[in-house]
């Protein structure tokens, strides 16, 4: 009795995008503690506080789409015949609120339609016609360099923009070879809380530190859903890797930690796969394989109720799962989120609070063991 009383005591509150989680939550809480194998003395501390609710993030977004000149005045992507990048826009803050249970709340507080190419590093910067030939004649020919942050900074007064309007992130649309990496983000001073051995978590480029994290996401209208998902979701990756993943993406180095737990796959666990990684459902044997009808034992759905997992494996494949395809698959890993109230081990419960509110997370919350050095290997704008 005495850990049911503590379950009804939680003080959690519902609200209007999360309280039927929260409440589902709670019943599976008060089932575990009645069939004995919930320890609530261990859980009190991690469900002490809460970190759910709304979460509005302020967005600026950028559309490299030129006006042609040389083809009856259309712009780049309607010729093309490729996705238009405003529906994309769309699309994106419809799948986070949905994906995050209400958490994240995307606002675009401005939307700039910009007729022209980048700049690059090297102040290279396309005309239509070298564009245009490129694209249609001569791929192989195209600029290896990459869009420089500085340039887009110092071109839209985006410092200034971000301290009036309170704007977290930076969406940018653009065609192929406008050259920029799927997401990029910069940390004040470059100072991750654990130093890793990856370069590819921490991508700040030439971002201008101007003393706030900022996220830029750089996406590509030529594609689709699937393919604006799969950069967000390697997004997430990188935030949770050197957050609750302590620097460390390895099931072997790191076997216990909460997010190693939660990519495993049976194809390097058989009979334990869990949720899986981006590229990875829990039945994949490949890269991208998110169609694959072989059906494996996966503790997925285990995670909706953490910290509880209740370790009840289910028999699933790519249809049964409701991951068959690449836009089915990165919305039901991003659904498989922790999203819950309190915390564990030092860290958020609600691992959203990560991925778009970074700064108020690690400031509330400092992860323990953090040492805050600027990180060894990271993609700088040298690499």
């Amino acid at each position: 009795m005495r850990c049911c009383h503590w379950v009804r005591n939680l003080g959690w509150k519902s609200h209007a995008t999360g309280g039927q989680d929260q409440r589902r939550c709670l019943l599976i809480l008060s089932l575990a503690c009645l069939s004995g194998w919930f320890d609530a003395s261990a859980a009190g501390q991690a469900l002490d506080s809460s970190s759910t609710g709304t979460q509005v993030v302020n967005v600026i977004v950028i559309n490299f789409d030129p006006v042609l000149k040389t083809r009856n005045n259309v712009r780049l992507h309607e010729y093309m015949k490729w996705s238009d990048p405003w529906q994309l826009t769309d699309k994106m803050i419809a799948d986070a609120k949905l994906t995050s249970g209400g958490y994240v709340d995307y606002r675009v507080v401005e939307k700039i339609e910009y007729d022209g190419f980048t700049t690059f590093r090297d102040g290279f910067t396309y005309t239509e016609e070298a564009f245009l030939h490129m694209l249609e004649n001569d791929r192989a020919s195209a600029n290896p360099g990459m869009t420089s942050f500085k340039w887009l900074f110092r071109k839209f007064d985006l410092e200034a923009k971000i301290r009036e309007k309170d704007v977290r992130e930076i969406w940018l649309w653009g065609a192929p070879y406008m050259a920029w990496d799927e997401f990029h983000w910069k940390i004040p001073g470059d100072k991750i809380p654990y130093q890793t051995d990856n370069p590819w978590f921490y991508r700040p480029y030439d971002i201008p530190d101007i003393g706030r994290t900022i996220w830029i996401m750089g996406w590509n209208y030529e594609r689709g859903e699937g393919e604006m998902l799969e950069s967000y979701c390697h997004r997430i990756e990188s935030a949770l890797a050197l957050t609750v993943g302590r620097g460390v993406w390895d099931h072997k180095r790191n076997p216990k930690n909460a997010w190693n737990q939660f990519t495993r796959v049976d194809k390097d666990f058989p009979g334990q796969a869990e949720v899986g990684s981006v590229h990875f459902a829990p039945n994949s044997v490949s890269d991208y394989d998110w169609s694959n009808t072989n059906s494996v034992w996966t503790y997925a759905d285990d995670w909706f109720t953490y910290p509880v997992l209740p370790r009840k494996k289910k028999l699933l494949n790519a249809a049964t799962g409701g991951w068959d395809g690449i836009v089915n698959h990165h919305l039901w890993w991003m659904k498989h989120l922790p999203h819950n109230p309190g915390t564990t081990d030092g860290f958020y419960n609600n691992w959203w609070q990560y991925i778009v509110n970074y700064d108020e997370a690690i400031r509330s919350l400092p992860p323990p063991g953090a040492t805050f050095r600027k990180a060894k290997h990271a993609m700088y704008s040298n690499q």
